[in-house]
């Protein structure tokens, strides 16, 4: 039986993972898709300055392997002894990449940066934050124009480098194969993707730049981050007065999510309404955000959707029916908020089908083959300590598992020392001299 645990994602609750099996003495294998670990929340992992523990837990340990830009292919065996496949991606940067971001900025191609909820742009080569693990560039050859078949009409990048580092004929490397005592599936959710924000369409998502998702202003208030930690207007960058917080289809973990926003704008200066889209003011999924509200004294209103004005060069004007009379209610602000709703990941289907896993009516994966644990967003709406806590939880059980199969099979006996090898050898030819 292998000693080593397989973690798929390397997002904060994936790293968690990782980490409390390598303070076990357990060695974990990352596998993350991306060119980093951490995930989009890895911008809250690099502010002020330091490190945070999750992500200096799996920089230089050795009971840690991290395979970015990899994927899970096939997982063949069972409980003990898995065997997964890994396809991976050249990174076309080598580790000789001192990060002097001289190719960053001649690189012609820009994007919508998927790390800051598509409020910025980034380019083909490109490293997210200011501090990544791993801590080079990657470059992302679907958006390159060296992208095959292209053969190489753009060498910008590799004509600034310094350190030689970037080389785009790096051939993709040869599948790995992992064995594995157990898996731990950590790929999270989608919060912020086409459908999604087409459903935020009918509140007014996408008329105006001031007319923000949850995901957007999650992004905003990150420090480091497009604004610097701090609630600002897109359209100019200037500082709201005032916000408008929308709650639709409410559930648990937004309203976690809200909760922790309104205590991060409260430190700043500006006057903060919130209505819920919703009839039910005793929801118990609402409880936290009603502690918050009122810990804020920010005012919460329960009402209907009715729409919103966008005027040239004014304030937004959301326009809802209160609750239970029906009141019009319009209100002229400078920032409105969309909550948005979180979705299982599209690759759950593939997931499954590799793994032999059952799907429930939402559409999240279950845990139902032994040895393949779940933790974090990939089994629903789990904010980011639930997640750890998960995480936690999940590998205290592979542990056990992992210390019952030892019990089991007993330990390995040890095998000849040298001392004991020369003794054979002897006897043996003097076995020979007797027979001979």
């Amino acid at each position: 039986m292998t000693d080593t645990v397989l973690v798929v994602g390397g997002g904060l609750t994936g790293l968690q993972a990782a980490v409390e099996l390598a303070e076990a003495g357990v060695c974990a294998t990352v596998v993350e898709k991306g060119p980093i670990v951490g995930g989009k929340r890895a911008a809250m992992l690099t502010g002020e300055g330091d490190l945070d523990p999750r992500l200096a837990g799996v920089a230089d340990n050795p009971a840690i392997a991290l395979l970015t830009l990899s994927e899970l292919r096939t997982v063949e065996g069972e409980e003990g002894d898995f065997v997964a496949g890994i396809h991976r991606l050249p990174r076309y940067v080598t580790d000789d990449c001192t990060r002097c971001n001289h190719c960053s900025p001649v690189c012609p191609q820009a994007v919508p940066s998927e790390y800051d909820a598509g409020l910025t742009s980034r380019k083909a080569i490109h490293s997210p934050f200011p501090q990544t693990i791993p801590d080079i560039y990657a470059i992302d050859i679907n958006t390159c124009l060296n992208m095959p078949p292209n053969y190489l009409p753009c060498q910008r990048c590799v004509d600034v480098c310094d350190d030689k580092a970037i080389h785009f004929d790096i051939t993709p490397p040869d599948p790995l194969e992992v064995r594995a005592a157990a898996i731990i599936l950590a790929t999270g959710y989608v919060d912020d993707d086409e459908s999604e924000r087409a459903s935020l369409a009918e509140f007014g998502y996408g008329q105006h730049p001031d007319i923000l998702s949850s995901v957007e202003l999650q992004r905003l208030l990150e420090v480091p981050g497009p604004s610097g930690g701090f609630a600002v207007r897109p359209s100019d960058e200037g500082y709201p007065e005032s916000a408008l917080l929308v709650l639709t289809r409410v559930s648990a973990g937004a309203a976690w999510v809200m909760a922790n926003q309104l205590r991060r704008l409260a430190g700043q200066d500006l006057r903060l309404d919130v209505v819920v889209l919703s009839a039910d003011r005793e929801d118990p999924a609402l409880e936290p955000l009603t502690v918050a509200a009122g810990e804020c004294r920010v005012p919460l209103r329960f009402g209907s959707w009715v729409g919103i004005d966008t005027p040239p060069g004014g304030k937004l004007l959301p326009r809802f029916a209160g609750f239970p009379d029906g009141e019009r209610v319009e209100q002229a602000v400078d920032l409105v908020v969309l909550s948005s709703e979180v979705h299982p990941h599209p690759e759950v289907p593939a997931l499954a089908e590799k793994l032999g896993l059952e799907i429930d009516a939402q559409g999240y994966l279950q845990p139902s083959r032994a040895g393949i644990y779940l933790a974090g967003g990939v089994l629903g709406t789990v904010g980011i300590e639930a997640g750890a806590e998960q995480a936690r939880a999940v590998v205290q059980t592979v542990l056990e598992r992992l210390r019952a199969e030892e019990d089991e099979v007993g330990p390995v006996p040890a095998g000849p020392g040298r001392d004991q090898l020369e003794q054979l050898l002897l006897a043996l030819m003097r076995l020979g001299e007797k027979t001979g």
